[in-house]
């Protein structure tokens, strides 16, 4: 039997294996298909869209927190066994996991169009996924990895926590440590159940050969299961297989495969309209009828139990999904009427996504030629989420408006701003039009609403909050220089804040600075300007240049130890050119 330091010590001991195979999985991700895709021609957009932020995910790991676990737990554990400091280190990254999650729905959308729409994406993804090194696995499998983590840490702690001794100097940290981490589990749990449910459509489209586009975020399989189907001339019971999904039931005929049970749809019956009743019939036990819009069905269970279940279920599924109608209909009633008004000449450019070669042709991913006229399609894909802050929209709490200047798609609290127009109405416009609207004169709300506006997109840049600032040029693509203001706040340590001139209107541009290294330009990069440095991550490289020597050096210093994630030291003895 395990004493109690010793049960902490396999507690340490799991978290440190798991953690090896998790970078592993990560390496996959960043190292292997990234790579692969974007050598192939795929998009830079594209290839953001799928993996977001993997790369600081990877270096953070791979880098920092796997090699303390092992120093940690291999050498130190017998003179300072303790975890709680090391998964503190976790929090400052808790935001990219925030960010990946977020994505992560989107992602998944991105990944199974380019797979049916792009030949070259999909040989590069197919040829990964046959190697070892994948397990037989699929692409999005290994991207629900970084999902599945953080929950998987939760776990670990509260076990460590329950063998950990009351009057452990490691409590504070660990108790601390699980707090912060339990809150992001909660973000993560809610995609891992997203992500089952579409794995589950996806078997059942499998199983159905095919015949019904059934694999939509929309859909969800609510009871399956054998049945019999009792026939209408001589009352002899015929083997069928129901699926009951919350809009829909498919009655299917199973055909018998040497490997596995596959079924043939035989009949598709709409939930909306779909009517279920017991019924008595002579001498056959356990009967009831569903009834839909085209067909009725008298079918049989195998038992009253089973009976009842199923009518039951069926009942609470089309209950449900009236209520549902009927809460579509409010929303979707004054939500129609804006819609309305709106040209479609107005829709913003088109995704990168969209642009993608369709059956006609391969090539990789690229850009579309922007003198089309967007199609509906991808208009209506524009339409799925806000243009200022990406969060997708749905009926009932994030409810989709149009800004009447530009036209952007964006939701109610992106356009909270409603300046007087001409007839003397409030009119909904998106904040980056708000700030370039002239003042109107005599109205007085517009202007406190502009100032309050400007205020709240400058405070999180002001000196007074930031560890460091200072004007620096910039340079991304092309041969122009930018000036910038440049500013890490103390709110978000490891985060670098990019702002052009206040006459642009745009919203400051966050870095996170994990996984980022910070060097000199090579003796092959030349520049007209002096004291450039420069921020590299995987595939893309930021410039910078500083007036003088002391401010380059002093940048590099901060970016740093930011980007190795040391955020404690980062404010000490900091100050303002």
């Amino acid at each position: 039997q395990c004493t109690e330091p010793q049960k902490l010590f396999n507690i340490a001991n799991e978290l440190l294996h798991t953690e090896e195979a998790y970078v592993k999985r990560l390496h996959l991700l960043d190292q292997v298909f990234c790579t692969k895709l974007s050598e192939a021609g795929i998009s830079s957009e594209v290839i953001t869209g799928i993996f977001s932020n993997i790369s600081s995910i990877y270096c953070f790991h791979g880098q920092f927190l796997l090699p303390e676990l092992k120093t940690r737990i291999t050498q130190e554990w017998s003179v300072n066994p303790r975890l709680g400091d090391i998964l503190q280190k976790l929090a400052p990254f808790l935001k990219m996991y925030g960010e990946y999650v977020k994505n992560f729905d989107r992602a998944m959308d991105i990944v199974n169009t380019c797979m049916q729409r792009s030949s070259p994406f999909k040989d590069v993804v197919q040829n990964i996924q046959k190697q070892e090194v994948c397990g037989n696995l699929t692409l999005q499998h290994h991207m629900l990895e970084p999902v599945q983590r953080i929950p998987r840490y939760e776990l670990l702690l509260k076990d460590y926590l329950k063998k950990l001794p009351e009057e452990s100097p490691d409590r504070k940290d660990a108790e601390k440590s699980l707090e912060l981490i339990s809150t992001a589990a909660n973000h993560s749990n809610a995609a891992i159940r997203k992500m089952e449910k579409m794995h589950k459509l996806l078997e059942v489209y499998e199983r159905l050969g095919g015949e019904e586009d059934i694999v939509n975020p929309a859909n969800e399989l609510i009871k399956e299961g054998h049945i019999q189907k009792l026939s209408a001339k001589n009352g002899t019971a015929q083997d069928r297989y129901l699926f009951l999904f919350n809009s829909m039931v498919l009655y299917c005929v199973p055909k018998l495969r040497l490997i596995g049970q596959k079924f043939s749809v035989r009949e598709k019956m709409d939930i909306a309209g779909l009517q279920v009743q017991e019924i008595a019939k002579q001498n056959v036990a356990h009967t009831f009828s569903i009834t839909g819009k085209k067909r009725s069905l008298e079918l049989q269970a195998r038992t009253e139990e089973e009976k009842r279940e199923w009518i039951q279920v069926i009942q609470a599924t089309i209950e449900k999904h009236k209520q549902n109608s009927e809460t579509f209909r409010a929303f979707n009633s004054s939500f129609s009427q804006e819609e309305e008004h709106l040209p479609d000449s107005s829709i913003a450019s088109t995704s990168s996504v969209e642009s993608m070669p369709g059956a006609d042709g391969g090539g990789a991913l690229g850009g579309s030629d922007s003198s089309r006229k967007p199609s509906k399609s991808k208009r209506d894909k524009e339409k799925q989420a806000c243009k200022s802050c990406s969060e997708s929209f749905n009926s009932i709490t994030k409810r989709r408006h149009h800004c009447k200047q530009c036209g952007a798609v964006i939701c109610a609290k992106c356009s909270e701003f409603k300046p007087l127009a001409d007839n003397s109405r409030h009119n909904r416009v998106c904040k980056e039009c708000f700030l370039q609207l002239p003042a109107s004169p005599g109205v007085e709300a517009v202007g406190e609403q502009k100032k309050r506006l400007a205020a709240e997109k400058q405070s999180i840049l002001a000196a007074e909050n930031s560890l460091f600032s200072s004007y620096l040029q910039f340079l991304e693509k092309g041969k122009t220089w930018y000036k910038m203001w440049v500013t890490i706040p103390k709110t978000e340590p490891l985060v670098l804040y990019l702002q052009g001139s206040s006459q642009d209107g745009r919203s400051p541009r966050p870095i996170p600075l994990p996984g980022y290294e910070v060097s000199l330009p090579g003796s092959g990069e030349k520049f007209e300007v002096k004291h450039v440095f420069k921020l590299c991550q995987s595939h893309q490289t930021l410039y910078f240049s500083a007036e003088d020597e002391e401010l380059q050096m002093k940048w590099m210093e901060i970016l740093t130890k930011a980007a190795k994630g040391e955020t404690e030291d980062t404010a000490e003895g900091l100050g303002h050119p």
